[in-house]
């Protein structure tokens, strides 16, 4: 039978975190949740595990090569113009702010996104759904849009019309519940309340929702602080202020609803975080100087992409930065890989490279671990794609999702090891063969370097983030907490079962309200050049 879902999407919720906080009874709502048969799991999420592009990933079900969001920051090869979706004035500046504004407000979702949404997986099937203060909106229904004065003496203006799911909350922008609400009570607006992006909005749309009878099949609600909190004072005290009060709102929210007997009965929830954090092993996180190593290379402008005269272009993405080079010259790219492995607090250097056929092949590098190169494993042509020495000779094997990949090299580059069954057995680098082949997408190749836990990735237009980041293929970054109701725990914890994924966590949605997965192709997204309004 299906029920109503819930999917809280709580920012930077780090399994770790919730495991202790629930041991120690600083949690006692979700603590109930589980003794009522629901149940928390370690959920491995992308790479790179930063926001935008880990989000995206929960709301579509795929990775970055196919939802084509491959970060915070990243170059379009397509377009020649670099997607920026942080919070660094300096890059803002550099994009321009209007430029900025419609870019999160209208091509995140209608132009760069290149995947269904959930909503969109809903509605296509006849299921209404809501969201609440998500970055993922796109859907088939019309909403009335506003841009708040203080935004629009800064930046400008979005168009009056926007499209999602049948329910809408973004911010201070859009608001538009089901009829039948009525006035919502305990919302933060204008600047000082983050423009209405903020938890206590959230959480204050779904009890309105509660109270008038009007949650729809299927609700997706972000909360956005845990992280911002995190970043500044670490994961503890983001906690002792974000999670402790989701956890308050949710005992209310229960009660609101009946109880958890009607709870158990008639939804399934869902709690999910989309990544972790690394902190500081001391006083501050380590800051690698990119351009100190790469100052004598022609680097691009942020917000010109590259031209002419351009060598490469760095996007920061916290504990990962992605390289971009305006043609195919190895020498340059050799120097770099070169240059940025002597740094001490880089991890790994990782690259695409498509061979003459096709086939496309995966490097990883470190300065004390070795190099790695690793493929989709096919035939007995498998042999003959090793680039290394007639000394490494090519394996293959199986990781915990079923996926079989050839590889020759070193191991240790990701800290894994081949059982004697040819199964990978994991280390600190969770689904590393699956997660680095999802983070490129078609187009343009960067170069990905990623930090050692306790270090950041530092360029002059971005500042560093005293408490903790977040970006790389660490297990540091990458396991977040999923915590799910009784009907869903069964599902998730047999012991074959692998952890969980972030891109798993909309199927559970889908079949929690008895939708199915729908190929992309049978989905019609809504086009904006032809149904929002011109920027």
């Amino acid at each position: 039978m299906s029920k109503r879902s819930i999917l809280f999407v709580i920012d930077a919720m780090a399994f770790d975190v919730v495991r202790d906080w629930l041991a120690s009874d600083r949690l006692p709502n979700l603590a109930r949740m589980i003794q009522d048969g629901g149940s928390l799991h370690p959920c491995v999420s992308i790479f790179p595990s930063i926001t935008p592009a880990a989000t995206c990933s929960i709301a579509t079900g795929c990775y970055p090569k196919e939802h084509g969001i491959e970060g915070a920051c990243w170059y379009d090869s397509e377009t020649n113009d670099t997607a920026y979706f942080g919070d660094d004035l300096r890059l803002v500046l550099q994009e321009g702010m209007h430029e900025y504004l419609v870019d999160f407000g209208d091509r995140l979702n209608f132009e760069r996104l290149k995947s269904p949404l959930i909503y969109e997986q809903a509605s296509a099937q006849g299921i209404d759904s809501a969201s609440l203060n998500f970055m993922w909106f796109r859907g088939p229904h019309r909403h009335s849009r506003s841009t708040p004065i203080g935004i629009r003496l800064a930046a400008g203006s979005l168009g009056d019309e926007v499209y999602g799911p049948k329910y809408l909350k973004l911010g201070d922008f859009v608001h538009d519940l089901p009829e039948g609400v009525g006035q919502v009570e305990g919302m933060e607006t204008g600047m000082f309340g983050k423009y209405g992006f903020h938890d206590d909005t959230t959480s204050a749309c779904l009890m309105a929702m509660a109270k008038a009878g009007k949650l729809p099949p299927l609700t997706v609600a972000y909360y956005p602080l845990n992280d911002s909190d995190a970043h500044e004072e670490g994961l503890t005290q983001a906690a002792s202020k974000r999670l402790t009060r989701f956890d308050e709102f949710l005992g209310e929210f229960v009660e609101q609803l009946g109880g958890w007997g009607v709870v158990g009965r008639d939804f399934s929830f869902i709690m999910v975080g989309d990544h972790s954090q690394s902190e500081p092993k001391g006083a501050e996180m380590n800051s690698i100087q990119l351009d100190d190593h790469l100052h004598d290379f022609r680097r691009g402008d942020f917000g010109n992409g590259i031209s002419d005269d351009v060598q490469l272009l760095i996007c920061p993405n916290m504990r990962s930065a992605a390289i971009y080079f305006a043609d195919e010259c190895f020498d340059v790219r050799r120097e770099v890989v070169y240059r940025v492995l002597k740094d001490p607090n880089v991890d790994q250097i990782i690259m695409e490279n498509v061979e003459l056929d096709g086939r496309k092949k995966y490097i990883v590098a470190s300065s004390d671990r070795g190099r790695l190169e690793f493929w989709r494993a096919g035939g007995k042509d498998d042999d003959d794609h090793c680039n290394l020495d007639e000394h490494h000779r090519v394996h293959r094997a199986e990781d915990p999702y079923g996926n079989r990949w050839a590889f020759c090299g070193d191991l240790e580059t990701v800290d894994c090891r081949v059982d004697e069954h040819g199964k990978v057995i994991e280390g600190r680098y969770p689904n590393a063969f699956e997660r680095i082949e999802g983070a490129f997408t078609e187009g343009a190749s960067p170069v990905w370097v990623t930090a050692k836990p306790g270090a950041e990735f530092s360029v002059p237009e971005v500042r560093q983030h005293p408490g903790g980041s977040h970006g790389s293929l660490h297990e540091d970054d990458s396991i977040s907490g999923l915590l799910v109701s009784s009907d869903l725990s069964l599902k998730l914890s047999s012991e074959d079962r692998p952890r969980a994924r972030i891109v798993d966590v909309m199927q559970l949605c889908l079949e929690s309200i008895g939708a199915e997965r729908w190929p992309a192709n049978k989905i019609k997204s809504v086009d904006i050049s032809t149904s929002s309004p011109t920027h």
